[in-house]
């Protein structure tokens, strides 16, 4: 009788033991794939489904076991990457990305929603007034000569509008040295240090814009480690920033702004524009 409640018992110990553990492979995905008219982009695929009527979609969620001992050695949920691909024909394509170091131990019923896509018609011909109008924030150089924009529609990983250039420029701005002129500290002189600047604009049909220019300092000082480590802490100099109104001018490929925008050479050519980024260039005065 005792052996056989031990056989038992073991039994059940390794069944426990062994049991498997619900790991997350791919959470459901629902959105929208509209074309550049905002018109539904119906059939279109993605991934293993295919957009309805009303361009939306949705993709189930995926799950897999592992075994509950090994899992728990590993200490830590397993990673999660999402790659799922877009494509319609007579259109451009599309990947939708995501990563999460430890996504992988979400519980059941995982969602993420991408809102709307756009996608952009082979040999599609943009016009700027159709774009131009909108609210847009620029990564910009030292003296405004050169603006990366993007809108609300903007994604980093599309692929459609984006290139990895003008991506690396809008994630980490035109950053570019200045001198410093504050001592972080009586005991050390002045140090050199990383600024950048953006600009957040907004363009009106009747000629009108406001905006906020924005400096930030990146890592004053990052290489005076013994400040940190006598003060416990990292000293940084706050952001500075101007908010501005005023006029402009739109004429087929330029862009003219009042000199409240800058002081003085204020004409821009649209170097490029689609829906979600556009690129000006400062215009040299004859």
């Amino acid at each position: 009788m005792l052996k056989d409640l031990l056989i038992t018992f073991l039994a059940l110990s390794t069944c426990f033991l062994s049991s498997c553990i619900s790991r997350l492979s791919g959470p459901a995905i629902t959105g929208t794939i509209l074309d550049y008219q905002n018109k539904p982009v119906v059939g279109c695929k993605v991934g293993e489904t295919v957009t309805d009527k009303n361009g939306k979609f949705y993709l189930k969620e995926i799950r897999y076991n592992k075994f509950f001992i090994p899992e728990i050695f590993m200490m830590e949920a397993p990673p999660l990457h999402i790659s799922e691909d877009i494509k319609k024909e007579g259109f451009l394509s599309y990947t939708i990305e995501g990563h999460n170091p430890f996504g992988g131990g979400q519980e059941k019923g995982a969602t993420s929603s991408i809102d709307t896509i756009y996608l952009k018609r082979v040999n599609e011909v943009i016009k700027p007034e159709d774009y131009i109008y909108t609210n847009w924030t620029f990564a910009a150089n030292k003296n405004l000569d050169t603006l990366y924009g993007t809108n609300a529609n903007f994604r980093l990983q599309n692929s459609v509008t984006n290139n990895k250039a003008f991506v690396e420029k809008v994630q980490y701005g035109l950053i570019y040295k200045f001198k410093a002129t504050k001592k972080a500290d009586s005991t050390w002189s002045a140090e050199s240090y990383d600024l950048k600047t953006t600009y957040s604009l907004s363009l009106k049909t009747n000629g009108t814009y406001t905006g906020k220019k924005v400096r930030e300092y990146q890592n004053p000082w990052k290489h005076r480690m013994e400040y940190d480590r006598t003060y416990r802490e990292s000293y940084t100099i706050p952001s500075d920033s101007i908010n501005t109104k005023g006029t402009f001018s739109f004429l087929k490929d330029q862009v003219i702004f009042d000199s409240i925008f800058n002081k003085a050479k204020n004409s821009y050519k649209i170097d490029s524009i689609d829906r979600d980024v556009i690129i000006l260039i400062r215009k040299n005065s004859n």
